[in-house]
């Protein structure tokens, strides 16, 4: 159908003619028709290019061709455009802990360290220090992984998973926990020749004699209960040793000792005196006052019944010994001295050195088991 130049101008003015003679309401009403018809063409353009894909994300090639795919010439200079799909992005989770790194995760790192029985027990911060990373290479060590002493992600998947083992020390390990044990079988007799820090043969043969003559089962392997037991008062030595009387310690020179290891470093098992634990600490410190008292664990320490016991935090004197449970209050885990104002001294795994800090915070105060007076 053909329409004139004149015919249109006609239909045009017709259709003004009409809606000048609409009323508002009706005016209204055709505008939205409108404006509904406008979004519906709309939508049918947009969506079917919008299908499948982000227009944000889509990755275009442009090339220019003098040639189609059917071989038919397009103008020089015309552009053939390809659309390629934008690809998917990979995220890798490398979760990463490090000496020197603070972060709340740390402290949910040690919790689960000091269950296990690699870090000693302390309150938890959010500082990955030297104990830490030491404690994070001891499991290593104990599960066959690289000993980095970094907590990356084979090493946090295992630790929190129940595959984790506790803390051990077995035939072909080496270390200076290991040195620690023979020095303390020396100490009952069971020990003889040179410490080197290497769980041979002769080592595992006096951690059998040592659990043989304590009533422990005779494996060889220094796990919890046969560490418990050899760091108490109640180790039976071996047969050939005679026990000397103990003395009690001068108070005074005592806590004088204390306040000079302050800021010497934090190793688990040692006795000074250049490095400390937190019952290290208390032996050393006793032996320099004048106590002959054996090298125990906190544990051991908070059983010596000879010595008073104390069952109020807030009623110690100085020189008392304080002793704190572990996180789930199922065994003693750390001990301090006390040297007045509500301050102790102690070996502290978490702060990496020996420090002096309170006692009566809320966390102490929680896990505060009694305390003893050994003089």
């Amino acid at each position: 159908m053909k329409f004139s130049l004149q015919t249109v101008k006609s239909k045009v003015r017709d259709a003004v003619s009409w809606l000048k003679r609409l009323k508002l309401k009706e005016k209204i009403v055709l505008a939205a028709v409108a404006a509904t018809v406008v979004t519906c063409v709309a939508l049918v353009i947009v969506l079917p290019n919008a299908n499948g894909r982000d227009s944000d994300e889509d990755v275009f090639a442009i090339r220019y061709a003098t040639e189609t795919p059917n071989g038919a010439e397009l103008p020089t200079g015309t552009p053939y455009v390809t659309t390629s799909p934008a690809p998917t992005p990979k995220v890798t989770v490398n979760p990463m802990l490090i000496q020197g790194t603070n972060s709340a995760y740390v402290s949910s790192l040690q919790d689960r360290l000091m269950e296990l029985g690699y870090l000693d027990i302390d309150e938890p911060t959010q500082y990955f220090g030297s104990a830490t990373a030491t404690a994070i290479q001891l499991f290593q060590r104990q599960h066959d992984l690289t000993m980095d002493g970094m907590a990356g992600q084979k090493t946090l998947t295992l630790l929190f998973s129940d595959k984790a083992e506790k803390y051990v020390m077995e035939e072909g390990t080496t270390g200076i926990d290991v040195k620690n044990l023979q020095e303390q079988l020396k100490m009952l007799g069971y020990y003889v020749i040179e410490v080197d820090g290497f769980y041979g043969s002769y080592t595992k043969k006096a951690v059998r004699d040592f659990q043989s003559r304590n009533g422990l089962a005779v494996d060889g392997l220094a796990g919890e209960l046969t560490i418990e037991k050899l760091y108490s008062p109640s180790a039976v030595p071996a047969a050939w040793v005679v026990q000397q009387e103990t003395s009690r310690a001068n108070i005074q020179r005592m806590v004088s000792c204390a306040y000079a290891q302050l800021g010497k470093p934090y190793i688990l098992g040692a006795c000074g005196p250049n490095a400390f634990d937190c019952s290290g600490l208390v032996y050393y410190c006793l032996r320099e006052a004048g106590s002959n008292r054996g090298r125990y664990n906190a544990a051991g320490y908070a059983s010596v019944t000879e010595w008073e016991m104390l069952n109020n935090i807030d009623n110690l004197h100085i020189g008392d010994l304080l002793f704190f449970y572990n996180n789930s209050y199922s065994r003693i885990g750390h001990v301090g001295i006390y040297v007045g104002n509500g301050m102790m001294i102690d070996a502290s795994a978490n702060h990496g050195c020996v420090v002096l800090r309170t006692c009566r915070s809320y966390y102490w105060r929680q896990h505060f088991a009694w305390g003893r007076r050994p003089w």
